[in-house]
């Protein structure tokens, strides 16, 4: 008989140590976690009888992120004095997976359910981790500070110069830019870039294009500030006051993908989520890096990627809103604070073929509050149905005015800079519909009633631009008998230029001399081959310029204020305007005013053509100032500054006392210069002393090497006065080249 211990083992293996064995082949306790549950907060407070509606709602909103497990949206009750039972405004959710549940808190936490209710959604163990807090407060270790480089360090330049980009080659280059003697050179860096470079609006950062993405580079020191993750990166535009970026890439966004590129051990740093999956386009915040939302690229009727300009997202001015237009179909307004569709839905607008945000916000003169911000859009004719422009005031949506337009071909939307009035430039048929005319219906937006002014044209207008200056609606435009674009190659090089005139027109108000309030010709300049306009940022001059041509590369600097006593004198405001100087950059592609609007820069690209590559610095009177040829020359863009925090008050006073200011600057200028001088003729001193030191050193070693060779017997050559040295020199000259070719 065997006898059996306590622990049902035999007496004979009582003894025996299991220890080690149970420790190898223990088996871990089931632990069940809460980590696919969130806890949804600030939902409507709703009776029994209205439950199971606000269920299905919380239903829709979290299918998009995740699966919901059957009766998983559980929501605590109370009875309340009624004798009802209510929801208590919060909710737990179950998801299939943790993963799911992550995903919902990152996308949903904020959204907005309704007017009154945006969902608080976080983490169930969070809640519970925070329940466990100590209720003794207990500070957290002192972190050091460490100071930030300002952003905008360049603005206290004491010279009061500007900064510009160059890219050349492999080579990304920033300068100070410089008048008399050659540019600066600020930082230069090979490879800093991989595709092009790009300022903010307001200069901030330098933005870098490579295949993971791209990154911003600022401060003294340029470091890096933050860097986004957008394989293949093609397209960025920022918000107007460079809160938000926006990227467009070709490839649609992969997950595994982001993974495979960021490596083991780094898929915490991929930004992206499954809802990703597939997007093109993506939202970020560009102080923080962070990914806001992505957007599924945009697709017409049949399916197929629609072909639409850039930027795709376009910005009000308050940042506030941001929109984009499906083609044809409706125009979509988001929210900036939460990615969400305005009011939850798009607004429908058949036939849509552009829109486009009033740039500045405006304020009401006499309350100087805000006024609504405001975007247009046009619809061209269909059927028994006119073309139509419509001015929409945003949130509200109301319709603040619109316009039946007929025989329309084509339309482009054009805002003044300061947001006073809409240029709306319309190619109409004639009514053989054998040729075109243009129509400009300019509407003074923010005026009572939105008056409506109209020129017509007898030609088509090619090109129109705004001055840029609030005081002043002028502009300008290029308009020719031939609307046909001329016939470009591959990098958009045509081989000729068209015959085009310049005419310039200008808003009167009525009154003694004027009869007649509205836009007013002022002047043309005939048998022309311009191609592009460009008004100085701060108005008055403009450049008429023939870019992008194999045979003409003429450039006209206009200054529309130039013999002012003529036009007081004609009473013709036209007879100020008048042509500066003419001058030529061989092969120019593209020019770029400075902030100042003192210099503009001419370039000729090696991305549109392989004739000689380089820019040209002038002044705004057409005065030639540098010319650098650089080999496969690229890309040179000015650092944009940030609008000025003068009044305007303070900017009439300095006007006023300006020529005791510009003293006192050419005698900084001089000093400058003789500086500079003084600075050259050092480093000459400094080269000539190395030579002569370098001699003195080699005589000396000379000396001490035929002193040695002496010592040990050497004796040197005797040569008299009068002996002669016959060298001789061979010369080779090819009298013939044959050459043959052997099958």
């Amino acid at each position: 008989m065997v006898e059996f211990t306590a622990n049902n083992l035999p007496a004979a293996e009582a003894d025996i140590d299991f220890s080690d064995l149970e420790k190898q082949f223990v088996v871990p306790e089931h632990e069940e976690t809460l980590e696919n549950v969130v806890v949804v907060d600030n939902i409507p407070v709703v009776d029994e009888a209205k439950e199971e509606k606000l269920v299905q709602v919380l239903k829709k909103v979290f299918k998009k992120h995740g699966t919901v497990k059957a009766n998983g949206i559980h929501m605590p009750k109370e009875t309340g004095s009624s004798g009802k039972a209510k929801t208590k405004g919060y909710a737990f959710v179950e998801f299939e997976t943790a993963q799911q549940a992550h995903a919902a808190i990152a996308n949903l936490n904020g959204y907005k359910l309704d007017k009154s209710h945006s969902l608080l959604v976080n983490a169930f163990m969070d809640v519970e981790r925070y329940t466990e807090i100590n209720d003794v407060y207990q500070a957290p270790p002192e972190e050091p500070f460490e100071e930030r480089e300002h952003l905008r360090s360049w603005l206290s330049d004491a010279y009061g110069r500007d900064q510009f980009v160059v890219y050349a080659d492999h080579e990304l280059s920033v300068f100070w830019n410089e008048t008399a003697h050659p540019a600066e050179k600020v930082i230069s860096r090979s490879n800093w870039t991989e595709a092009y470079a790009q300022w903010s609006p307001l200069g901030s950062f330098l933005c870098t294009v490579h295949e993971q993405g791209l990154v911003l580079w600022g401060g003294p020191s340029w470091k890096k500030l933050a860097r986004f993750i957008h394989r293949n990166v093609k397209l960025i535009d920022f918000s107007p006051s460079e809160r938000y970026l926006v990227t467009c890439s070709t490839e649609p966004i992969s997950v595994d993908a982001v993974n495979q590129m960021l490596g083991a051990g780094n898929e915490h740093q991929n930004p992206y989520s499954i809802d990703d999956e597939g997007h093109t386009v993506c939202v970020w915040d560009a102080q923080t890096g962070s990914l806001l939302r992505s957007f599924p690229p945009i697709k017409t009727e049949d399916g197929k990627l629609a072909k639409g300009s850039w930027p795709q997202f376009k910005w009000s001015p308050s940042e506030k809103y941001l929109a984009r237009m499906t083609y044809n179909s409706s125009l979509s307004v988001y929210e900036a604070d939460t990615m969400a569709l305005l009011d939850k839905k798009s607004i429908k607008v058949p036939g849509i073929q552009d829109f486009s945000w009033c740039p500045r916000v405006v304020y009401d003169p006499r309350t100087n509050a805000a006024r609504p911000e405001m975007l247009a859009y046009w619809t061209p004719e269909e059927g028994n149905l006119p073309a139509r422009v419509t001015l929409m005031s945003v949130p509200s949506r109301t319709i603040v005015r619109t316009k039946n337009l007929f025989n329309v071909f084509s339309a482009s939307l054009h805002w003044h800079p300061e947001g006073q009035a809409l240029c709306v430039r319309v190619q109409r048929y004639t009514k053989s519909k054998k040729s075109r005319f243009t129509n400009l219906e300019i509407f003074r937006a923010y005026e009572r009633d939105v008056p409506v002014d109209v020129i017509e044209l007898k030609d088509c207008a090619v090109a129109f631009d705004w001055e840029p200056v609030a005081d002043n609606m002028r502009f300008a435009i290029i308009h020719t008998d031939d609307p046909t674009p001329p016939v470009t190659n591959a990098t958009g090089i045509a081989s000729t230029a068209v015959n085009t005139s310049v005419s310039f027109y200008a808003f009167e108000r009525k009154g003694k001399l004027v009869k007649k309030e509205g836009f007013q010709l002022l002047k043309t300049f005939d048998r022309k081959k311009v191609t592009a306009l460009k008004w100085s940022p701060q108005g008055r001059h403009i450049i008429l310029a023939t870019l992008r041509t194999i045979s003409t590369f003429e450039l006209d600097f206009v200054d529309t204020e130039f013999d002012q006593s003529a036009a007081n004198k004609s009473g013709v405001a036209g007879d100020a305007i008048s042509i500066l100087a003419t001058g030529e950059h061989y092969g120019v592609t593209d020019l770029e005013w400075d902030p100042t609007g003192r210099y503009v820069v001419t370039m000729a690209s090696s991305w549109r053509h392989s004739m000689e590559h380089g820019y040209i610095l002038w002044d705004f009177k057409g005065e030639l100032i540098h010319k650098t040829v650089v080999e496969r020359f690229k890309q040179l863009i000015w650092r944009p500054r940030p609008r000025s925090l003068l009044s305007d008050e303070k900017k009439r006073e300095i006007r006023k006392d300006l020529k005791s200011f510009s003293k006192e600057l050419d005698e900084q200028d001089e000093r400058r210069l003789h500086a500079a001088d003084a600075e050259l003729m050092s480093q000459r001193r400094r080269l000539i002393s190395e030579w002569q030191t370098w001699r003195e050193q080699v005589d000396a070693m000379l000396a001490s090497e035929t002193d040695e060779a002496l010592q040990s017997g050497y004796k040197l050559p005797i040569v008299a006065d009068d002996q002669e040295f016959v060298v001789d020199e061979i010369v080779e000259e090819v009298i013939e080249e044959k050459e043959e070719i052997i099958n």
